[in-house]
């Protein structure tokens, strides 16, 4: 078969171009027109690998025709209403098969070249008759040029006719290239980084309900009719070079299961209503080790991740021993830190901090069973939040142990105040003790023997002058009460002189710690 003709090396120019001009020079916003010419500006948004196609039976790759102009082979946009318009074999017969001067054959002709060994090149028209009268009405129809694409006249032509007595003359020995203008669709512009919305996608989706069955039951109908906006589920364009970005289950359970103040229900959260009967609920990374103790790690990770299908009684009812899957492992699961016994004491600290999930497996009633105040606290509990009667104060302190949260409000009152018997004492009962030297708790003792400055001073001492802020954490308390006093704050007044060289206040070095510490035998 020889491919000739003026039309084909005019065409074969054509397609021999650069890389499209406007891939050259940036623009404001990246945007598809569908009634623009075709260039790669077009796809790329979509389709992540433009190298080799995969129709059935083709070999393919737009890797090889880098240098043919995109327009030369598409000349339109090649989706429109759901459906991709191949491009027929004449498009390819401009180049494939055609000489060209001195250069020679501009691409290959051979069939195998481009077609799989599977493909059958006998076309579906061809039936098995097709030798006998309906090759010549589709001849007489459509003419004989389109069958020299793949047959010589001389060797698979003549011979029969002549055989047959056909009076129709030697065929020619040669294909003409010749391609039917189509012309181009409408102009619709499309911004893949602009706000999601159906333009994006009606083009080339007319029927967005028309999901691959298997894994989900879902209509967009549905939720268009709640006037859900697209960029709700979809928050950028669903076409990128990384892939097609599917909204993840997650998303869905911002409405699904969701509860409304007065609306109740937002959406169903009933596994059958989006997956279908056949659709395996179990998710392939639940193996017998990842239900067994390997599923630790994700929950910690991503703990939304489980409970988009598991509430915390599911959770509570495996860790007690009950068989709630095949792979459960059927006894009392209790994490190793809450087997040692200061877990009782040093659980508040960590719930309070967010670390860990308590809520996973313990509700209220958990927390009633051990505390006697109301848990959790009531929205007024601040107001007055005092221990009930036959209530410790160790009940608070469980969670509640960094002091510097409670200061925060009980000194908000008093840090501008004057450290005097009336200011402490209210809330104090142990800095009424006379003398205050006498006090045991040393934090207390340190501020009552200054509440009488003012008789020496002139003034009495302000919270301020000395704190930077108040309170501090339990263990920390804990410390204090065994160490000593931080001398280096009690020297920077005691037996120390103001810049007029007047001492600022008695009893220097020693002489200070035998104001209290009356036996300590220096």
């Amino acid at each position: 078969m020889m491919i000739v003709g003026g039309v084909a090396a005019v065409l074969a120019a054509a397609f021999l171009l650069a890389v499209p001009a406007n891939l050259t020079g940036a623009t404001d916003e990246p945007v598809i027109d569908t009634g623009a010419p075709v260039d790669q500006t077009q796809c790329v948004p979509c389709h992540v690998d433009l190298g080799d196609v995969d129709v059935p039976g083709i070999k393919f790759s737009h890797g090889n025709h880098l240098l043919v102009s995109c327009e030369g082979c598409h000349s339109r946009m090649p989706h429109q209403d759901g459906v991709t318009e191949r491009i027929p074999m004449e498009v390819c017969f401009a180049c494939h098969g055609v000489q060209h001067g001195p250069q020679g054959e501009l691409a290959t002709g051979e069939c195998e070249d481009c077609h799989t060994p599977s493909f059958d090149l006998r076309p579906g028209s061809h039936t098995k008759d097709w030798a006998k009268k309906p090759h010549a009405t589709t001849a007489e129809r459509s003419g004989i040029n389109g069958c020299m694409m793949c047959h010589e006249g001389k060797a698979d032509c003549d011979g029969c006719h002549q055989k047959e007595k056909v009076d129709v003359g030697p065929m020619p020995n040669e294909y003409h290239t010749i391609i039917q203008p189509r012309p181009k669709g409408p102009s619709i512009k499309i911004y893949p980084e602009g706000p999601v919305s159906m333009s994006q996608c009606v083009y080339c989706h007319p029927d967005l309900d028309d999901i691959t069955p298997g894994r989900i039951i879902f209509a967009h109908a549905a939720h268009l009719q709640r006037n859900y906006r697209c960029e709700a589920c979809h928050p950028t364009f669903a076409h990128s070079v990384s892939g097609v970005a599917k909204p993840d289950m997650l998303s869905c359970y911002r409405c699904h299961g969701l509860q409304h103040a007065t609306k109740g229900q937002v959406a169903s959260e009933e596994c059958e209503k989006c997956h279908p009967k056949q659709f395996d609920l179990t998710p392939a990374n639940h193996t017998k080790a990842f239900v067994t103790g390997e599923h630790k790690e994700m929950f910690d990770k991503d703990p939304a991740y489980c409970a988009m299908c598991h509430s915390s009684e599911f959770c509570v009812d495996c860790h007690r021993g009950k068989k709630v899957s095949p792979n459960a492992p059927g006894k009392m699961v209790i994490p190793a830190d809450h087997r040692n016994a200061k877990w009782l004491k040093q659980h508040g600290p960590q719930y309070m901090q967010g670390e860990g999930a308590c809520g996973s497996c313990h509700d209220d009633k958990s927390c009633k069973r051990c505390h006697k105040t109301p848990m959790p606290h009531p929205v007024d509990w601040a107001k007055d939040h005092r221990p009930p009667p036959g209530i410790p104060a160790e009940d608070c302190n469980i969670c509640h142990q960094d002091r510097r949260e409670c200061q925060n409000c009980h000194h908000s009152g008093v840090r501008t105040a004057d450290l005097v018997r009336k200011n402490c004492v209210p809330c104090h009962d142990e800095m009424k003790q006379v003398p205050a030297t006498a006090i045991k708790n040393k934090g207390f003792a340190e501020h009552a023997v200054h509440f009488d400055v003012e008789k020496t001073k002139g003034r009495p001492y302000r919270c301020y002058e000395c704190h930077v802020d108040f309170g501090s954490s339990k263990s920390a308390q804990s410390l204090e009460l065994q160490q000593g006093h931080d001398l280096r704050l009690c020297y920077g007044c005691h037996g120390a002189l103001d810049p007029m060289n007047a001492l600022i206040a008695p009893y220097p070095g020693k002489a200070l710690c035998v104001r209290c510490h009356t036996d300590l035998g220096v």
